[in-house]
């Protein structure tokens, strides 16, 4: 079952954070003279506290981010045929760019970590990302900009027309098979990759996943917490909403693939 970009984005603010949380603390507002009311407060500001930190962020990410990264002799023996990178978010409205659009942080961070695997292993590039609502420059066709124009690359092909996860998969599997090609890199962040993985291989894709962008530490590198781990930061909602959206879409997947 698919749901349409408006419905997807309502479920997105009561589910997850921060509109769950302010959701918690409306309804604990309005039950304030009760138990539950003030339970529900206390949900909501521990929830907003557990989120902004490193500690809480780091023991989310653990438990999402359970695909490893290929070490170059696994990369090497991986023997893929391409590099398929899926695109994340695009920027818009750009003054410094005369209004135009250009790729978003995440977007950005794929395109250099798929760069560093073309420069090692000279396999082609391919590249998947559309317009999510159709109304800003598909993402893969800005990504083939970026890496022609600042690295020299010229792309072996783009996707231009998927919106989501799923049909990055379906169009790339159809995109690979019209070339021959098999087996791919499978470059996205590590937070992105198990539900990326699943979707990839159940369209028929061949992938040797290849994440980046680890959010948790690992435990043999892991020190002592220090007092700044347990303090709220504001950049950790982003991260914690990252994580939460992936377990979310996880079951999802789940529910409607049984």
């Amino acid at each position: 079952m698919e749901l349409d970009v408006g419905t997807r984005a309502i479920l997105k603010m009561a589910l997850l954070p921060p509109g769950s949380l302010l959701i918690l603390l409306l309804l604990g507002w309005l039950f304030a003279r009760r138990f539950i009311g003030r339970f529900l407060i206390l949900l909501g500001i521990l929830g907003f506290y557990a989120l902004s930190t490193p500690v809480g962020v780091n023991w989310l990410a653990t438990q999402l981010e359970t695909v490893p990264a290929p070490t170059p002799a696994q990369i090497q023996a991986g023997k893929a045929d391409a590099i398929l990178v899926l695109m994340a978010g695009v920027r818009r409205f750009n003054p410094e760019l005369d209004g135009a659009d250009a790729l978003s942080s995440l977007s950005l961070e794929r395109i250099d970590h798929g760069l560093a695997l073309y420069r090692r292993t000279g396999l082609p590039l391919i590249l998947s990302g559309g317009s999510v609502k159709g109304d800003t420059t598909p993402l893969a066709d800005l990504g083939a900009q970026w890496l022609q124009e600042r690295a020299g690359v010229t792309v072996m092909a783009v996707d231009n027309t998927s919106r989501d996860t799923a049909e990055n998969a379906r169009n790339s599997a159809e995109l690979l098979r019209a070339r021959g090609l098999r087996r791919v890199l499978l470059v996205t962040h590590a937070f992105h990759m198990p539900r990326a993985l699943l979707q990839v291989r159940a369209a028929g894709i061949d992938a040797v996943p290849a994440p980046f962008g680890f959010m948790h530490t690992p435990p043999a590198s892991a020190g002592p917490d220090e007092l700044a781990d347990w303090l709220p930061q504001a950049g950790n909602l982003g991260r914690s909403y990252l994580v939460l959206h992936e377990m979310a879409g996880l079951a999802w997947y789940g529910l409607t693939h049984q």
